[in-house]
């Protein structure tokens, strides 16, 4: 998978949240890229990530069990970045009703952590629930979704005061700055002819009268 301009890695705990996400990206001229559009797509992304899973025991309702937690988590992040979209309504829902599928236990480890009860996909998609949990609420906040709603890649902001908004200044900061810049001459533009239209419509000044 190969995302323009990829955005560095989170922290450790929050990488399969970000990897799971970014199976899905847009792009600026329209569509986007899907590389989670198989069985076998999923297998390797399990195994990324660290959970052992047999080609054969992956199946069409697991690979949408892990669309509706990678839409789910995308929706999760995006008020982190004012980036909230009319569809994550629906998706939180989504969400909400599948986790009991995901349940997680603590794990006896320095430090402690927590682990997925279940093996298989399952047991990997509740890795990624369990990020938010194990790097608390300031970690977990600065993991985005791109604000524009045509991208929606995640990325970690590790700018100083957490006031990240794109997922790549070259490429969607650039364009949407120029866009703005566009939107705003094309504004400047309007009020002027208005301006005139009014002008010409009021007629000429008035003259004093003088006798």
């Amino acid at each position: 998978m190969s995302i323009p301009h990829r955005p560095p890695p989170a922290p450790d705990a929050l990488v399969p949240a970000q990897d799971l996400i970014n199976t899905w990206f847009g792009r600026i001229d329209g569509g986007g890229e899907e590389h989670l559009a198989t069985p076998a797509d999923l297998v390797a992304w399990c195994r990324a990530h660290g959970s052992a899973v047999e080609d054969a025991d992956v199946t069409g309702p697991q690979l949408a069990l892990a669309h509706t937690v990678r839409e789910g988590v995308r929706a999760w992040l995006a008020p982190h970045n004012d980036a909230v979209r009319p569809e994550d309504a629906r998706a939180l829902e989504r969400l909400a009703a599948v986790i009991p599928e995901l349940t997680l236990q603590v794990a006896v480890t320095e430090p402690p952590g927590l682990a997925p009860v279940a093996q298989g996909v399952r047991g990997a998609l509740a890795t990624v629930l369990a990020g938010p949990v194990l790097v608390g609420p300031k970690v977990w906040a600065r993991l985005k979704v791109c604000r524009d709603p045509r991208c929606r890649t995640a990325f970690h902001d590790y700018s100083r005061n957490g006031s990240g908004v794109w997922c790549s200044m070259a490429a969607c900061g650039a364009v949407n700055k120029q866009e703005a810049f566009v939107r705003r001459r094309r504004a400047q533009t309007q009020a002027r002819k208005r301006s005139s239209a009014a002008e010409i419509w009021s007629g000429p000044p008035a003259q004093e009268d003088r006798t």
